[in-house]
């Protein structure tokens, strides 16, 4: 595979990575100048060279990754260690740069409703990579939702489970109805391989002790499962239109996004008993 192709599976999987480039190197560097790596926190493709230089380089490259450095170079000295190198004896230099790429977040919004449309274009412009899902063709089409990546017209508990999301995705749940509320949240609860960085769901406190308790005595999830769902979902800031509603839930996704502070949201102003 190459490593473009590479590229491209990363992208798709919503995974860090980084390319590490040779800019200039030496004749009697092992490595050549435009010689490319891709490299993640466990893995890589390609080559700049092998040996205790490709080594250094995937250290760089790895640590770049955990620091989200956009970029960064480094000059490597191919010489022994007593002269001063990383312990090569093939002599020379090499000058490389490391690219690190974080993929836009993945977002799905169970709704196309008001709320759903307004919330797309919100997060779209944020630099979310969103898709809309919904159970109806009206509401789940392009035409609908151009800032969309994709829109899906779907069943929700059946569909859901089936479906393959990315790493850390984040999810949104404002259906048309708390039947298909409960679905989706089901669908993704009793996900085999979910990794979500965030999972929220609108309603009120009532209807939401409601579901979380039928689920509950289904015993479709656990109560430690279902705490760690964002409900009643975004901050508290007094609106009530769909699209005063799309800004406090987008306003908690980013403040989730950035380790911000949400105590005023409206999880814990109207917290849920079940």
């Amino acid at each position: 595979m190459s490593i473009f192709k590479k590229i491209a599976e990363l992208e798709a999987q919503g995974e860090s990575f980084a390319i590490v480039t040779i800019t200039n190197a030496t004749e009697n560097s092992p490595g050549r100048t435009a010689f490319k790596m891709v490299v993640t926190a466990t893995e890589s493709w390609g080559s700049v060279g092998g040996g205790k230089m490709e080594f250094r380089a995937q250290k760089h490259a790895r640590e770049a990754i955990a620091r989200k450095i956009p970029t960064q170079t480094m000059s490597l000295d191919l010489t022994d260690e007593d002269k001063g190198g990383i312990g090569m004896a093939c002599g020379g230099h090499a000058d490389i740069l490391i690219e690190t790429f974080e993929p836009a977040p993945k977002l799905f919004i169970f709704g196309g409703g008001h709320i759903g449309t307004a919330l797309t274009q919100l997060m779209s412009k944020c630099g979310f990579d969103v898709t809309v899902i919904d159970n109806r063709a009206d509401y789940a089409n392009r035409e609908r939702h151009p800032s969309a990546t994709e829109t899906l017209c779907i069943d929700a508990y059946t569909d859901v489970r089936q479906m393959t999301f990315p790493k850390n995705a984040w999810f949104v749940i404002v259906t048309h109805g708390h039947i298909g509320d409960e679905d989706c949240l089901l669908g993704l609860l009793s996900h085999e391989a979910l990794d979500a960085a965030y999972i929220g769901l609108i309603g009120s406190s009532k209807k939401l002790t409601r579901v979380f308790t039928d689920i509950l005595e289904r015993g479709a999830a656990t109560r430690e499962a279902l705490q760690l769902v964002n409900a009643p979902i975004g901050l508290d800031l007094g609106g009530q239109s769909a699209d005063e509603i799309a800004v406090a839930i987008a306003a908690e996704i980013i403040a989730t996004r950035y380790d911000r502070d949400r105590s005023n949201a409206m999880r814990y102003k109207k917290p849920i008993h079940f």
